[in-house]
C-alpha cells in the first residue's frame, strides 16, 4: 500500500490565468515542485510556483501560502473548481525520520500493546487540530481495557506512549487512569 501524505491544498484561485494559492505543508515549499502530486482519488497535478522570489506570502494559521500554476488549467473557471483540493506526494519520496521523530501516517495502522507488549489494538488515525497529536486507538473486543469505548483518543505523549518501533510495527500505551464523574 502507498501511504499517502498531505503537502498542500489549493485555497482559492489568483488572477485570471488559472493560477491557484496553495496552503503549502511542507518545511520547504519550494519541494512542492520535485514530488510527484496527487490527490486523494490519485489524479496527477503538475505544479510549477510562479512567485519563487517572494515565496511566502503567509496564511492565517503560520502555513504559507504559494502562488502556483496547474498543468491543463488555463482559466480562472478551470481553476475554481480546484478550490478546497488537497494534495498530496508519496511517503517513499520523504526521507526517513531520526529516532524519535515520526511522519503521522507511518504511525497509522501499527498494533498497540500494553505494557506487557500483549496486543492490545491498532492506531486506526492521527489527527492533528494546532494543539498536539492525537491517536484515535482501536482495541481489540477481547482486550478492552475496562471503562474504555472500543474507540479512544490519546494524546500523542511519551507518558501515554513510552516506545514507538516502526521496525517492529507497534506503539506501546501506559492507559491512563480513568476516574468516573458522579
Amino acid at each position: 500500500m502507498n501511504k499517502k501524505i498531505l503537502v498542500a491544498k489549493i485555497s482559492s484561485v489568483f488572477g485570471i490565468k488559472g493560477e491557484v494559492k496553495i496552503i503549502a505543508y511542507l518545511e520547504d515549499v519550494l519541494n512542492i515542485e520535485k514530488y510527484e502530486i496527487f490527490s486523494a482519488s490519485d489524479e496527477k497535478f503538475e505544479i510549477k510556483i510562479s512567485n519563487k522570489n517572494k515565496t511566502i506570502i503567509g496564511a492565517s494559521n503560520g502555513d504559507p501560502i504559494i502562488i502556483a500554476k496547474i498543468k491543463g488549467v488555463d482559466d480562472r473557471n478551470a481553476a475554481e473548481k480546484l478550490r478546497g483540493l488537497e494534495l498530496y506526494a508519496s511517503r517513499e519520496d520523504f526521507s526517513e525520520t531520526v529516532e524519535d521523530e515520526f511522519y503521522y501516517v507511518d504511525l497509522i495502522g501499527l498494533d498497540v500493546v500494553d505494557l506487557e507488549n500483549k496486543k492490545i489494538g491498532k492506531v486506526l488515525a492521527v489527527n492533528d487540530h494546532g494543539a498536539g497529536a492525537f491517536l484515535e486507538i482501536e482495541f481489540l473486543e477481547k482486550r478492552l481495557p475496562k471503562n474504555y469505548q472500543k474507540i479512544e483518543s490519546f494524546s500523542f505523549k511519551n507518558e501515554i506512549f513510552p516506545e514507538v518501533n516502526l521496525q517492529k510495527n507497534f506503539i506501546k500505551i501506559e492507559l491512563p487512569e480513568i476516574v468516573s464523574v458522579k
